[in-house]
């Protein structure tokens, strides 16, 4: 990393860290399980299992992503400490829920060496693996002066990412000298992850986790009991919403409204901390709103999510679904998740994050495009009306998932050649 661009990403992180620490964490009193941990972003992180593999992910949708991999490597003869990192709260959270304490969880150092080697003095993992686009110049740094290989799982590099990155390019290129080796999700992938300078030796083409993805054990029962308030009401979802987003789905539920009069939306904001916010914009709508834990009457006619772990839940019980972030320009979140369950998938056109599982709905014609509060209120009209149309979309939209399968075991295997 040229001397000129590494002192003024220090001085940026250096300047930045205050706040940052105070964004984390302005919203404890949402996870309480996982507050009152600041001092592990800086490297006090007491005294996990050493010699583990480290595995990092952002947040809740990249955890969702790994956890297939690690209850694999949970499964063997042998099983591996995992020490699992997140950078959100409500990542931690997500963790702590699934995995409870088969997996040590820390929340992960702030991209500052002081910070960095104290995180790597007292947790020492023999392999680091990074999802999906976490790539942290100062950590990679660390990671390759200690010798630690260091791995890209899930990778993934959206063209804008890739023309973001270009402008710091000699930075990332010498982070991504640290990779062992990239296991990518796409041909696209491999090739923007080689144009930002990773070894094209070192990627290798293996699909995405997603569509592995391991629904809850607890499944069942959470869709059975959110059926039971439901009842047989029209409903469909509006899942992981973003700023932006949410008065266009208030908009076209209070359309359908005009023909289902009963129908329920099930509104599931990214970060349920925006319930009061969100509240607002339903009120503005003229529609009336209650929160997940408050009961639900006829009179309601959107119920907001603002629990986690509740969303596949939303999903199973559906008729049609809108996934967010992607009618803002955010990328889209997770598309397989509702088409897992058979549901027909609903998304904008910003899906830059989600190109691979975008294409092979696309592919298959279970992918209904969306712009607006108009096109929305039309498509989950449709699906409504025609109870057919939906059931072919969502049955097509769960073969792919299905036929998308095996990124796990090609990512095992080549982790397993890595570890012994």
């Amino acid at each position: 990393m040229p001397l000129a661009y590494r002192s003024l990403y220090r001085l940026l992180l250096a300047l930045a860290t205050p706040f940052g620490l105070r964004l984390l964490h302005r919203q404890e009193s949402d996870f309480p399980a996982v507050a009152g941990r600041r001092g592990e972003r800086l490297g006090q992180i007491g005294s996990p299992p050493t010699g583990a593999i480290w595995l990092h992910c952002a947040s809740v949708g990249e955890v969702n992503a790994a956890l297939p991999l690690i209850e694999a490597m949970l499964k063997r003869a042998n099983p591996p400490s995992i020490l699992l990192s997140t950078v959100t709260l409500s990542g931690a959270n997500h963790a702590r829920q699934r995995l409870g304490d088969r997996v040590e969880h820390r929340l992960a150092p702030i991209d500052r060496p002081a910070a960095v080697n104290a995180w790597l003095d007292r947790s020492q993992p023999i392999l680091a693996l990074f999802m999906e686009t976490e790539l942290w110049p100062e950590t990679f740094r660390a990671l390759k002066a200690r010798q630690i290989p260091l791995a890209l799982v899930n990778a993934r590099l959206s063209q804008k990412g890739l023309t973001r990155s270009r402008l710091v390019r000699p930075l990332f290129r010498e982070a991504l000298s640290a990779v062992s080796f990239a296991l990518v999700q796409s041909d696209d992938d491999a090739q923007r992850f080689g144009d930002l300078g990773l070894d094209r030796a070192k990627i290798e083409v293996v699909g995405n986790l997603k569509f592995d993805l391991m629904l809850p054990a607890d499944l069942p029962e959470r869709t059975r009991l959110l059926q039971q308030r439901i009842g047989q009401r029209p409903c469909w979802v509006a899942g992981s919403t973003r700023p932006g987003e949410e008065t266009l789905v208030l908009e076209a539920h209070r359309q359908l409204l005009a023909r289902y009069p009963d129908a329920l939306l099930l509104l599931a904001p990214r970060h349920p901390e925006r319930r009061g916010e969100i509240l607002d914009l339903i009120r503005k709508a003229r529609l009336s709103g209650c929160l997940f834990d408050q009961t639900l009457t006829a009179e309601h006619s959107v119920l907001l999510v603002d629990t986690l772990g509740e969303l596949m839940a939303c999903y199973g019980n559906c008729r049609v679904a809108l996934v967010g972030g992607s009618l803002v320009d955010i990328g889209g979140h997770n598309l397989l998740e509702p088409a897992a369950l058979g549901k027909p998938v609903m998304a904008g056109p910003w899906l830059h994050n989600q190109s691979a599982s975008a294409q092979a709905l696309t592919d298959a014609g279970a992918l209904i495009n969306v712009t607006d509060s108009a096109s929305i209120e039309q498509a989950v009209r449709r699906c409504l009306d025609d109870p057919e149309h939906a059931d072919n979309l969502g049955q097509a939209a769960r073969r792919v998932v299905d036929s998308g399968r095996g990124s796990l075991a090609r990512t095992l295997e080549r982790l397993s050649a890595t570890v012994h």
